[in-house]
């Protein structure tokens, strides 16, 4: 078996970057897409389905804005509805150190033409009666660029797309070992058996370490386990998506009426760990909630997962190569919480640079080679 280019991890990211450089080079048959498990396994199904272009740093801010513009035309793109609306994001400032930090930052939303508009307390609870009074909120801030999207719709719009293009896709299909000659990548091994390969792009997230330790590529990603709750379905009400700073919180409602969210309680495991939950993480969401959503205190939670973030030193992603790493070998990932609203767009701009031996301007900016460099970036607007 023989590919031009093997990308390893069928997530969200791996699947685009697969129909990108499909749809750049006019064909799909040179390229073999390899996930260990199955199609969205990784983080890509276990989001809260939720985007945004509000981001701390300039940069990260000008790639959200491009990447929620991109998702707005995947549908047109893959052909599958991705039920793609802006219901907006809701930031509650519940003290004052939440309220400058959005107050300030805000001017350089204004900038870019994304403002956020700042509600006080009394407007607050009349525009969204769902939420629970607190003497110690200051103000609320919306942004009604950002949204919610449907990942299985967005995955399987990809995959359907890619297949099309004959994009070789294969599920159950871990890589092994990817071989180096010469200083060159010359081929890898899944399932046993061996596949000739001119370039391979590790896309895989969390799971990218393993080949970062073996191929010595010092890739600083760390991952963390993070767990999300649904409820049993009610009456729509909650339209945004809201973010509590004081209670680290965050809760919405899906179209099916869920509730949905996530809480962070300060020991989540690190490390490629087992995606498991635990009572406590459930008992601390559980009564968060009730602090900030009228009635949840009678709400039954059905279900709950986890997934991972995979966090870099600057919470902003890595796309490309370094000069160190063998010749033909890629790594794009580590998104920090962010690969569902920025990976379907950092896949294109990466299959254009494979495609045409040009770096993007907006790739540039998100070398690994940044972090020996000085480059890095300072997000700091990571949720969860």
């Amino acid at each position: 078996m023989e590919c031009d280019t093997a990308i390893i991890g069928g997530g969200v990211v791996g699947l685009s970057l697969a129909m990108n450089l499909a749809m750049f080079e006019g064909r799909g048959n040179n390229i073999c897409l390899f996930e260990s498990n199955y199609l969205g396994y990784g983080s890509s199904l276990r989001n809260a389905g939720r985007f945004r272009v509000h981001f701390g740093d300039e940069r990260n801010l000008e790639f959200a804005i491009r990447s929620a513009e991109y998702l707005e035309e995947l549908s047109k793109i893959t052909g599958m509805n991705t039920l793609i609306t802006k219901t907006g994001y809701l930031w509650i400032a519940s003290d004052e150190a939440a309220y400058k930090t959005l107050k300030s930052t805000n001017e350089l939303f204004k900038k870019w033409g994304v403002p956020l508009t700042e509600i006080p307390p009394e407007l607050l609870y009349r525009n969204y009666p769902f939420l629970k009074e607190r003497k110690e909120i200051i103000a609320g801030f919306f942004g009604k660029e950002n949204g919610s999207i449907h990942p299985d719709s967005v995955i399987f719009g990809l995959e359907r797309k890619a297949r099309r293009l004959g994009v070789k896709i294969l599920e159950r299909s871990r890589v092994e070992e990817i071989e180096v000659k010469e200083g060159k990548v010359h081929s890898l091994r899944s399932r046993g058996v061996g596949v000739s390969v001119s370039r391979v792009v590790l896309a895989n997230g969390a799971w990218m370490l393993e080949f970062s330790k073996n191929l010595q590529l010092n890739i600083p990603l760390e991952p963390v386990r993070k767990e999300i709750a649904v409820s049993e379905p009610f009456a729509f009400r909650i339209s945004p998506f809201v973010v509590d700073s004081a209670l680290h919180l965050y809760f919405s409602q899906t179209l099916k009426g869920e509730i949905i969210g996530s809480t962070t309680i300060g020991n989540e495991p690190k490390g490629v760990v087992e995606l498991e939950n635990r009572f406590a993480w459930m008992r601390t969401y559980a009564n968060r909630l009730k602090k900030a959503l009228k009635g949840s205190n009678f709400i039954r939670i059905i279900r709950i997962w986890s997934g991972y973030y995979e966090m870099t030193p600057d919470r902003s992603h890595i796309m490309g190569r370094m000069k160190s790493w063998p010749e033909g070998l890629y790594a794009i990932g580590g998104f920090s919480g962010h690969g569902f609203m920025l990976g379907p767009f950092a896949g294109k701009l990466m299959a254009e640079f494979l495609a045409t031996g040009k770096e993007p301007r907006l790739m540039s900016l998100y070398t690994p080679e940044r972090f020996s460099k000085g480059m890095t970036l300072n997000e700091s607007f990571v949720i969860g």
